[in-house]
């Protein structure tokens, strides 16, 4: 055989063992890059969940700092209407002991007549205010008991749904990050495969005798 020819049979064998060599580093890059998307999916599941448990649980101290303050704004205007009614009673006395005064001033008996009959009429106008005040109360401890209770379910409502489209959409990550890593093993494969195949028609052999 002539020294031509076994340097070009050389030359080929090591063509053909580089880009074996070459097939199998591309194989194990790209198995490598499947495990670092899987990786990636995983940290990303990760923060999801972490950021929507931090969203979550200020959703619900929010919502009870709110439902704190709205306490306190219905005891303040629950208080204001017992002042106004307060206020109602004490303009009621005055009212009735000048007229009181005024009846005995003028030598009549102030608790007959039409100084009684003015006092009287006071009293009723006044406590029908007081009523009205009373209600006025009642009714917005109620309904703002409601609205506060209301916002408080919300804040709840809102913190339970965060944390469960977290863990969904966590989940859809990882199974991403499975799917990736199986794509790598599959592409790894593959490229081995081509490597191994070219590697075959292109190695040099020796002639069968």
């Amino acid at each position: 055989m002539a020294i031509t020819d076994i340097t070009a049979k050389q030359q080929m064998g090591a063509a053909a063992v580089s880009g074996l060599i070459a097939g199998i580093g591309a194989a194990y890059t790209q198995q490598a890059q499947g495990y670092y998307q899987q990786a990636g999916y995983a940290v990303q599941a990760q923060e999801a969940l972490r950021m929507a448990g931090l969203r979550a649980d200020k959703a619900v101290e929010y919502g009870e700092a709110a439902f704190k303050r709205n306490l306190m704004k219905i005891e303040y205007e629950a208080l204001n209407y017992k002042i106004q009614a307060n206020t109602l009673i004490k303009g009621l006395r005055q009212a009735n002991a000048a007229a009181l005064a005024r009846g005995y001033a003028s030598g009549v008996v102030a608790t007959q007549g039409s100084v009684g009959g003015v006092r009287g009429a006071n009293v009723r106008e006044v406590y029908q205010d007081v009523g009205i005040s009373d209600l006025n109360a009642m009714t917005a401890r109620i309904l703002g008991l409601e609205d506060a209770t209301s916002l408080l379910k919300q804040s709840y409502d809102m913190a339970f749904y965060e944390r469960e489209a977290a863990i969904v959409n966590a989940g859809t990550l990882r199974k991403a990050g499975v799917i990736a890593k199986g794509t790598g093993g599959l592409l790894a494969g593959a490229e081995l495969m081509k490597a191994t195949t070219n590697f075959a028609m292109t190695y040099p052999r020796e002639p069968e005798k």
